[in-house]
């Protein structure tokens, strides 16, 4: 029953005061656990550096097409815990942490980091093809950063982040679009620019994130990042953006279900109440008028 909830008890303000964490029956965070294994594998870094006699971490577990090549395929997830140096893990860690947090208490911890490695491995292998015969190392949780950055942004578009450079604010959507259009422009600039950043990696990593986020979850998400004549036509039969099932009722009815029910106070309390869609705020006058309907025949 609807009114069996706590939150339902409340008529005045239905809905919760905090965000609801989805994390694992432990309690335990994969983000934490990312950042966590990161950091050891910095420190790792500088306790076993390469030197012209002996291979060190990155020699040995760096992205290098050659090796991967000869059967090193390990690489491809080994590369994704290096990082070039301080400010690299800084920002890489800084940014895991802010959008992470927030994705994973939507979307679950196993679900975060499925997407998480799919994300840096699409990039890993977007990377391969590009530098097919390149010797160059190639180290970073960027690719798989960006897929986090993507993700977030389907489900919560309108949150506001401030920048670092230039410190204005800004939509989280806005943010994620800007960042693609100029991973692109450098990309395809990098021999007029130069620079030693793989914005091939990025441009991967947001397209798994992306393409994971969109067969799991359909059209669960807020924002696509693809225009609508790319995504070709909606159904016709949807009668709610979120991908839920309805249930009919008694006279033909849409009954509202205790899972989008759940889903549009998640939504409320992460992101506010006008982050609803109009189909959304439509199931949830409907889910007050059952709560009524059925407080009126107890």
């Amino acid at each position: 029953m609807l009114n069996d909830r706590d939150y339902m008890r409340m008529r005045q303000a239905p809905f919760r005061s905090g965000p609801t964490s989805r994390r694992g029956s432990g309690g335990y965070s994969i983000v934490t656990t990312l950042i966590f294994i990161n950091i050891a594998m910095f420190i790792l870094q500088f306790l076993f550096p390469d030197t012209r006699t002996e291979e060190g971490m990155i020699s040995r577990f760096a992205l290098v097409s050659t090796s991967v090549r000869a059967g090193e395929v390990y690489r491809i997830f080994t590369s994704m815990f290096l990082h070039g140096g301080i400010f690299h893990i800084l920002f890489n860690m800084w940014g895991l942490y802010l959008f992470g947090s927030l994705l994973e208490q939507r979307i679950g911890n196993a679900n975060f980091a499925v997407m998480y490695f799919i994300s840096g491995t699409v990039g890993a292998l977007l990377w391969l093809a590009v530098n097919w015969n390149s010797n160059i190392p190639c180290i970073g949780a960027s690719g798989a950063l960006f897929g986090v950055i993507i993700a977030t942004a389907m489900f919560f578009p309108d949150v506001r982040i401030m920048l670092l450079f230039p410190p204005i604010p800004m939509k989280l959507k806005t943010f994620a679009i800007v960042y693609i259009i100029i991973e692109i422009y450098l990309e395809l600039s990098k021999n007029t620019f130069g620079g030693n950043v793989a914005h091939v990696v990025h441009l991967g990593g947001a397209l798994g994130g992306y393409v994971y986020i969109k067969l799991k979850f359909g059209r669960q998400v807020a924002w696509d990042i693809l225009p609508n004549f790319l995504r070709g036509p909606k159904n016709p039969f949807y009668k709610v953006s979120s991908g839920w099932s309805i249930t009919p009722g008694p006279g033909g009815s849409d009954v509202v279900t205790q899972k989008e029910l759940d889903y549009l106070l998640d939504k409320i309390s992460i992101s506010g109440i006008n982050s609803l869609t109009e189909d959304e705020m439509d199931t949830l006058r409907r889910a007050r008028e059952q709560i009524q309907e059925s407080s009126k025949k107890h």
